[in-house]
C-alpha cells in the first residue's frame, strides 16, 4: 500500500510540475560532435547547464523565457568553462511557448573546446 501511495504521489507531482511549466519555453540542442560521450554540458541563461549528449538523443529542456545573454560549455572531466562568442542569431529573445534551437559542432583542439558554426533560432 505504501508503495502504491508513493507512486501515486510521484505521478501527481510530475503532472502538476508539467502543468506549471506548460507556458515555459524549451531548449533543443542539435550540436554535432557530442554523440559518443557525455563530456560536454551546454550552459544557457534561463536553463542552467544541460547534457549535450542527452539533448542530441532527443531530450529537451525547460527554458525560462527571456533574452539569451550567454552560452558556454563545461567539460565535465576537468570542469573547465569554454565561453562562446554569441553570433547575431543567438542575440534573441525567447518568449513563452517557444523553442530555442542551438546548432553547431563541438571542436576540441586539445587546449580549447568551442562550438563551430554556432547558430540559434526560435521556433
Amino acid at each position: 500500500m505504501k508503495k502504491f501511495m508513493g507512486i501515486t504521489i510521484c505521478i501527481l507531482t510530475m503532472s502538476l510540475s508539467a502543468i506549471a511549466q506548460a507556458d515555459d519555453a524549451t531548449l533543443k540542442i542539435k550540436v554535432n560532435g557530442t554523440s559518443k560521450d557525455n563530456t560536454y554540458f551546454l550552459c544557457v541563461d534561463g536553463v542552467g547547464c544541460v547534457s549535450m549528449f542527452a539533448a542530441n538523443h532527443g531530450k529537451t529542456y525547460p527554458l525560462t523565457p527571456g533574452q539569451v545573454q550567454r552560452i558556454y560549455m563545461i567539460d565535465r572531466t576537468n570542469l573547465r568553462a569554454y565561453f562562446q562568442p554569441l553570433p547575431a542569431s543567438c542575440n534573441i529573445n525567447v518568449n513563452e511557448k517557444q523553442t530555442l534551437i542551438v546548432k553547431g559542432k563541438v571542436v576540441n583542439d586539445g587546449n580549447n573546446a568551442r562550438i563551430d558554426h554556432l547558430e540559434c533560432s526560435v521556433a
